[in-house]
């Protein structure tokens, strides 16, 4: 049964306010995915705080004008996207779109996607879902940090360790 005008109107609404309550959205292709899949997608997205949405391309495209996207034209699509918005940031939800593509043989293909409001090509989406996440960084930043301190450590422990084996060969004689 096709949607009413109010029923297309409340969804244009919601749309409209996930595009600009969120930093990013990122649209994909999808064609014979199962529904058990959407559904762990969906449940592995909610984790997450990403919300993903199934959306006519007419709709998503009305709804990021409004929301002022211009130049995001999603009409060149002649199906259903899905719409992933929301997020901790803009690489957890290019990483967690690419991920299920990926995982998708060819199923899903990432279509297009915006950041900060602005329209992004899919070669951007792919470079941000590369890049290591933000605890990955983090723990590389305080390796880093630490790496010279340790070799500090041993540098002042050398000749203490001399000094012990020194001691231990003196009195094994």
């Amino acid at each position: 049964m096709p949607k009413t005008r109010a029923q297309k109107s409340v969804e244009l609404t919601q749309l409209s306010e996930s595009l600009a309550g969120s930093k990013a959205a990122i649209a994909s292709e999808f064609s014979g995915l199962l529904m058990s899949d959407l559904t762990a997608f969906r449940s592995k997205a909610r984790k997450q705080g990403v919300k993903l949405q199934i959306v006519k391309n007419t709709l998503l495209h009305k709804a990021a004008e409004e929301v002022g996207i211009s130049g995001w034209d999603v009409r060149k699509v002649n199906r259903q996207l899905a719409v992933a918005t929301g997020g901790q940031d803009e690489v957890a939800i290019a990483k967690l779109v690419y991920d299920f593509a990926k995982g998708s043989n060819d199923k899903v293909k990432v279509f297009s996607g915006i950041i900060d409001k602005q329209v992004v090509s899919l070669a951007t989406i792919l470079q941000l879902a590369q890049l290591p996440s933000r605890d990955e960084l983090l723990a590389k930043v305080v390796g880093s940090m630490a790496a010279p301190i340790g070799g500090f450590v041993r540098v002042l422990n050398g000749p203490l360790q001399g000094f012990y084996n020194t001691i231990k060969a003196m009195q094994s004689k």
